[in-house]
């Protein structure tokens, strides 16, 4: 079985009129009651709230886009295929699965050739920080909404972790806690992927200012991130590792 560690970079919808969606979206606080307060709150705050709401799509798979995947294969470098500024979504998502599912043959055509009949076509278990709740249903939206058919290796609705996949931070969590990738890497004393102060609300300003590389590394750094976390999680105490980055030309 492969193990495949991966993390998905967002922003919000790339369609005409979303940012008009988002200011429609605004509404003054509840404790403003007259026409003029109400007036004048929008006039003050009204396009930094519509901003806000717009970034926010970035959170929801039934508005938001996928703008980088990112993803390991056991031991193997992280590799991040980044979306083109011209690049529609589905056009974008079809190359970067394309360059995962040819990572996974490439894998199998490495492997002990008496092993091959035995591994063609055995199962990716999947390992990812939130991923139960984020990248994986985020994913899975955006395959639907672009009429692309999901990745053999991508879970479906109702997969359960351990069984079907790994989530790091329910490891660390439990079911029904929260936990920053950057805390459990600080605990387990392996090099945080934010220590060099890029977080995820900096990935739109990075995707549209063509800071590519520096959006596959950050991507790159949580794989890796994850990847040592898990190692330590499951006792192999040596396989903590620094974040190698590496961008798919694909």
């Amino acid at each position: 079985m492969t193990a495949i560690f991966f993390d998905i970079e967002t922003i919000p919808s790339q369609a005409p009129g979303a940012r008009e969606q988002a200011r429609q979206s605004v509404r003054a606080p509840g404790t403003l009651r007259k026409a003029e307060s109400i007036a004048a709150w929008h006039a003050e705050h009204g396009d930094e709230a519509a901003e806000e709401l717009y970034k926010r799509q970035a959170l929801s798979p039934s508005d938001g886009e996928v703008c980088c995947v990112g993803f390991a294969l056991d031991d193997a470098d992280p590799v991040a295929v980044v979306r083109e500024l011209n690049e529609s979504e589905g056009d974008y998502l079809r190359r970067a699965l394309a360059v995962v599912d040819e990572h996974l043959r490439e894998a199998n055509r490495q492997a002990d050739p008496l092993l091959q009949p035995w591994i063609d076509g055995a199962p990716v278990y999947p390992v990812g920080f939130n991923v139960l709740k984020f990248d994986l249903p985020f994913l899975r939206w955006r395959c639907w909404a672009n009429r692309i058919a999901t990745p053999s290796w991508l879970p479906g609705p109702f997969a359960r972790a351990p069984r079907d996949l790994c989530d790091v931070m329910l490891l660390a969590a439990g079911p029904t806690g929260m936990m920053s990738l950057d805390k459990v890497c600080r605990a387990l004393g392996i090099a945080s992927p934010k220590a060099e102060g890029v977080d995820g609300s900096q990935v739109l300003d990075l995707w549209r200012n063509s800071a590519h590389a520096d959006l596959a590394a950050y991507c790159c750094a949580d794989v890796a991130a994850t990847r040592a976390c898990w190692h330590v999680m499951q006792g192999s105490f040596g396989a903590a590792e620094p974040a190698v980055a590496q961008e798919a030309t694909a």
